[in-house]
């Protein structure tokens, strides 16, 4: 009994011992205040660029509903909306912060103009049924399809009017 309990506390004490040889610092020089960088490694594929003349409904309802996923990465979302990706990606954050972002399914595709086409679909919101979305713009840039900026702004300014905006929906873009 006594063997045994002389074990149980030497190893207790080599347990403690080992615990703080491995907490204290091994060199003096090491930073006192650690950063922490979190980063996710694992990131949804963004859909591939639509170079077609006019885009099929389904290629339009991949580049819409990646615009808000925020399992792509954020650069990514900022190259699927009109403009310099250096200028869209505030745009981008923001766009992708909507506090409940919809899942729209495109029906239908119509040209508009030169470079410019306008779909229309279904929209899901959480446990809504289904309702009626569109028209919403796409423009034909850099032989590029891509979410209207127009159209992103200015949804972003409707939440950004709303009374009591969720935080997330406050963040720093700049729509011109």
């Amino acid at each position: 009994m006594r063997v045994r309990k002389a074990a149980i506390g030497a190893s207790a004490l080599v347990a403690i011992a080992t615990a703080a040889c491995a907490c204290s610092p091994a060199d003096d020089t090491e930073s006192r205040n650690p950063t922490v960088f979190v980063q996710s490694t694992q990131f949804a594929p963004p859909p591939a660029p639509i170079t077609d003349l006019v885009p099929t409904a389904e290629q339009l309802t991949a580049l819409y509903n990646a615009t808000t996923n925020y399992s792509v990465r954020e650069e990514d979302r900022a190259r699927l909306l009109e403009g310099p990706s250096d200028q869209t990606l505030p745009i981008a954050r923001a766009w992708g912060a909507q506090p409940s972002p919809q899942y729209i399914q495109f029906i239908t595709v119509e040209p508009v103009g030169p470079d410019m086409i306008n779909a229309t679909g279904q929209g899901r919101l959480d446990r809504m049924a289904p309702y009626p979305v569109g028209p919403i713009p796409f423009v034909r840039s850099n032989n590029e399809w891509k979410l209207s900026r127009a159209y992103v702004c200015g949804i972003l300014t409707v939440f950004a009017n709303l009374p009591d905006p969720s935080p997330s929906t406050q963040t720093a873009y700049q729509c011109e």
